[in-house]
C-alpha cells in the first residue's frame, strides 16, 4: 500500500521506528487485501462447482431417460437415476449388487463383451440398439450411448438408455406385414393362377369329352383342382386377417 518512495516523502521527518511501523502496516494490509480478493474467487468458485454439481444431479437424477454409471474394471453398477428404477424394476440397492450382464439375454452377453473391448477411450461413443431385460422377465430394446469418465476416483463409464421398444415393435409389425404381403402376391401370382388355368383347361376338356368313363375322370381331376383352388384362397385369406391383427 505504502512503497518506500512513499514512505520517504511523507515520513521524512518521522522517526525511524514509525517509517518501520508504517512499511508494517503496508505490508499487513496488501496481505490482507490478497486474503481477501483470493477468498472472494475461492468463494465464487466453490459457488460454481456448487452449481455445477446442482445441474449434474439434475441432468443425472431428474433425467427422463435410463442412466446409470458402471465401473470398467469389473461392469458393475456403481450409480443409477430414478428413471432406470423405473423402468427395468430393480431398486437402487438391487441394481448396485448387479453389473450390466445381468440386464443382458444371455444370448447377447458375448455380442456385449466384444462391443466393450472395442468402445473408444475417450468421447462419446453411440453403442447402437441393444436388447435388454427388466427384473421380470420382459424383453426391451434401448439405444446406448456411453461417456467414459473418473468417479468417486475411479474408471467409469456413464451410460444413457433411450427406450426403443415400441419403434422396434413397430418394425417388425411391418417387416412381418411386408412379408404376408409378398406371399400373398406370390401366391395370387403363381398358385391361385395355376389352379384356375387347370380348371379352366379341365372344363375345355369335359365339354369335348367323348365317353361317358373320360367325363367321370375329368370331374374327378377338376373336383382336385377347386379344393385345391378353395384351400389357397382359405390360405390367402388368414394371412389377410392376420395383416388385420397386426
Amino acid at each position: 500500500m505504502f512503497n518506500d518512495p512513499v514512505i520517504g516523502i511523507i515520513g521524512g521527518n518521522l522517526q525511524h521506528s514509525t517509517r518501520d511501523f508504517l512499511r508494517y502496516l503496508s505490508d499487513f494490509i496488501s496481505v490482507v487485501s490478497v486474503t481477501i480478493l483470493l477468498y472472494y474467487m475461492i468463494t465464487r468458485q466453490n459457488k460454481h462447482h456448487e452449481d455445477s454439481e446442482v445441474q449434474y444431479r439434475h441432468l443425472f437424477e431428474l433425467n427422463p431417460n435410463p442412466m446409470w454409471i458402471y465401473r470398467t474394471a469389473d461392469l458393475r453398477f456403481v450409480k443409477v437415476n430414478q428413471s432406470a428404477i423405473d423402468l427395468y424394476g430393480y431398486s437402487k440397492d438391487e441394481f448396485l449388487l448387479m453389473d450390466i450382464t445381468d440386464i443382458r439375454p444371455e444370448s447377447d452377453r458375448e455380442k456385449l463383451m466384444d462391443c466393450l473391448s472395442n468402445l473408444a477411450e475417450d468421447g462419446v461413443n453411440i453403442s447402437g440398439k441393444w436388447r435388454h431385460l427388466k427384473k421380470g422377465g420382459e424383453l426391451l430394446h434401448a439405444s446406448i450411448v456411453t461417456y467414459d469418465l473418473q468417479f468417486n476416483n475411479e474408471a467409469c463409464r456413464l451410460v444413457m438408455a433411450t427406450d426403443i421398444t415400441d419403434i422396434i415393435l413397430k418394425e417388425e409389425k411391418i417387416k412381418a406385414q411386408n412379408i404376408a404381403l409378398h406371399e400373398i402376391a406370390w401366391s395370387n401370382s403363381h398358385e391361385i393362377r395355376r389352379s384356375l388355368c387347370s380348371v379352366m383347361s379341365l372344363a375345355a376338356l369335359l365339354k369335348d369329352a367323348v365317353n361317358e368313363s373320360e367325363r367321370r375322370e375329368y370331374l374327378q381331376l377338376l373336383q382336385q383342382c377347386t379344393q385345391d383352388f378353395d384351400e389357397i384362397l382359405n390360405k390367402n385369406n388368414k394371412k389377410v386377417d392376420s395383416l388385420r391383427e397386426i
